[in-house]
């Protein structure tokens, strides 16, 4: 998007600035027609042919846009009457299936499963997930396929020995020096030469010895992040850095992100706090919250930058929340799209509540909503007190698709004895929910009008389509279409701005309102739902809403 300065420009600015420093000999001397850039000086025409600039309009294009955020919403202008003004944000629904868990502990080399991954791969459901013995705390990755994503199937790969024989479907242990391991993820990453194609993101503890490639051996147990990579996803090969010096537990996940043109994780942290006292002759230290979301990158999968803080429990959350597990789950049915669905882990109740928070960058995250997205089961299911979502969107038929999860009906440690004095036996499972196209997080209002307008969007395409559903009776969605004013440098004589107009034919009272439960609604005003006249300059959209939640919107031919 034209919009934004993005990583990958600012390094390819970077580039050129150096080639002009080597190739040119620049020097350190103010001429006629150069701009600067820290110390040297450059060719303004070089500035501008590297430097996307900003700007007021964003550009969408044909693609769909989710609603998911306020980043296409305008601050309001009391000549417009255009203050967002009764709306919120609310998490879409979700659908369970089936009831039970779908894949079972039902080998001699599995007591239990936990974090789990599913990808949908060459034309079916490819599935890696911990699991281990009472016998064996080290813990391993096994591995399933599936044709429908709901039925599994577990091969005997004969690749790795446990309990005398290799007749099982265990694919890694965490390498050759590990004693107990913990599965993060398994990502496909289409920058990687073919043998390196698939990768594994996990933390291990690993026996003492020493690391000369690190530089200081260990001299101790370590309990270390690491990585492996695969050409089929069966047979792993650990890569031999070390990506963090420390074991963050619960599911770490990382990716490749081909608009940064780098490797993202996400692991657990514990990092934000509260109450310190900076002034006074009594200053007071921090007090620590809990469990948080941190942030790493790497250009080559080995070398990674230290994690820093990028969602964590807040005041609004209260002292008796951590969050759990991030579950980043990149959505590529939208533009500039991620979501996370950590669990919210409430102490007291020993409870993990989903919810979901979004980014546009890959980088700043925010939850838009609290409420809790994936429900609990009911008294007696599998996942009636805890769900921990695995990173990932998945294909589950036209216009839906799924996320993965791991459920139990204990609570976390620390109220378990509380559980068992309810005698009742201890559940764990693996389920899936499914939801429909988009609808993740919309913007809603209630029996009382809302509104809203957007930033200046410039679109192509001839139709506006909406994705929206009612919420309560007598839904009600009108979009009126305002054309954008005159830049301060267009002022007129007077050197007075023009004003943004609504444009005829386009207005709230030409427009017919939309009140069903719609994936692709188009708008329409009484003149029709033409709107390609106005495609490639900047408008506005204005929204009425009432009983109903938008999702998404889009330009299509």
């Amino acid at each position: 998007m034209h919009w934004k300065w993005g990583l990958s420009s600012r390094r390819n600015f970077v580039k050129a600035v150096g080639a002009l420093a080597i190739g040119t000999g620049a020097e350190r001397s103010v001429g006629a027609g150069f701009g600067r850039f820290g110390s040297w000086m450059l060719p303004a025409n070089l500035m501008e042919s590297t430097i996307p600039r900003p700007r007021q309009e964003i550009y969408v294009g044909s693609r769909r846009q989710l609603l998911c955020d306020d980043f296409f919403l305008a601050p309001g202008n009391p000549d417009y009457e255009s203050y967002a003004y009764g709306i919120r944000w609310s998490a879409g629904r979700v659908e369970k299936s089936p009831h039970s868990s779908i894949l079972q502990s039902d080998r001699p080399w599995e007591d239990t499963t936990d974090w789990l991954c599913v990808l949908h791969d060459e034309g079916r459901f490819r599935m890696w997930y911990y699991a281990s013995t009472k016998s064996d705390e080290g813990g391993h990755v096994s591995y399933a396929e599936s044709d429908d994503g709901l039925t599994w199937r577990k091969p005997l790969l004969n690749l790795i020995e446990k309990r005398g024989t290799k007749r099982n479907n265990v694919v890694y242990t965490g390498g050759p020096n590990a004693w107990s391991m913990e599965l993060g993820n398994v990502f496909r990453d289409p920058s990687a030469k073919p043998d390196e194609r698939y990768k594994m993101f996990y933390s291990v503890w690993e026996n003492k010895h020493a690391y000369p490639h690190e530089g200081t051996p260990y001299a101790a147990e370590a309990g270390m992040l690491r990585g492996a990579y695969s050409g089929d996803g069966l047979n792993w090969t650990p890569y031999p850095h070390i990506f963090l010096g420390r074991y963050p537990d619960s599911q770490n996940v990382a990716t490749y992100d081909p608009v940064l043109g780098k490797y993202v994780g996400y692991i657990r942290m514990k990092v934000p706090q509260y109450g310190a006292l900076n002034v006074g002759e009594h200053p007071v230290a921090p007090a620590t919250r809990g469990r948080s979301v941190g942030r790493m990158e790497s250009d080559d999968y080995k070398r990674w930058s230290y994690p820093e803080l990028v969602l964590g429990p807040d005041f609004e959350d209260g002292l008796n929340v951590d969050l759990y597990n991030p579950a980043y789950s990149r959505y590529d049915g939208a533009e500039n799209a991620h979501f996370m669905f950590p669990s919210a882990f409430h102490h007291r109740e020993g409870t993990f509540l989903v919810e979901v928070a979004v980014s546009r960058d890959n980088h700043t995250w925010m939850r838009p909503t609290r409420e809790t997205f994936i429900p609990l089961g009911k008294p007696g299911n599998f996942d009636e007190l805890i769900i921990a979502v695995a990173p990932g969107f998945l294909p589950a038929g036209k216009d839906q698709c799924a996320l993965y999860y791991r459920g139990n009906n204990t609570p976390h440690p620390g109220v378990y004895e509380r559980f068992l004095s309810k005698g009742r036996p201890a559940l764990q499972g693996t389920g899936r929910v499914v939801l429909k196209r988009d609808r993740i997080v919309g913007i809603e209002a209630g029996a009382e009008e809302g509104t809203f307008w957007t930033r200046p969007l410039i679109f192509e395409g001839k139709r506006l389509v909406l994705n929206a559903e009612p919420t309560g009776p007598d839904p009600q969605l009108r979009v009126q279409m305002v054309g954008v004013a005159t830049t301060p440098a267009e002022s007129d004589a007077a050197g007075k701005y023009m004003k943004d107009a609504p444009i005829p034919g386009y207005t709230f009272d030409d427009s017919i309102p939309l009140s069903q439960d719609e994936l692709d609604a188009v708008v329409r005003w009484k003149t029709g739902g033409e709107v390609g006249s106005w495609a490639g300059k900047p408008v506005r959209l204005q929204f009425r809403i009432r009983s109903m939640r938008m999702y998404a919107f889009q330009f299509v031919s």
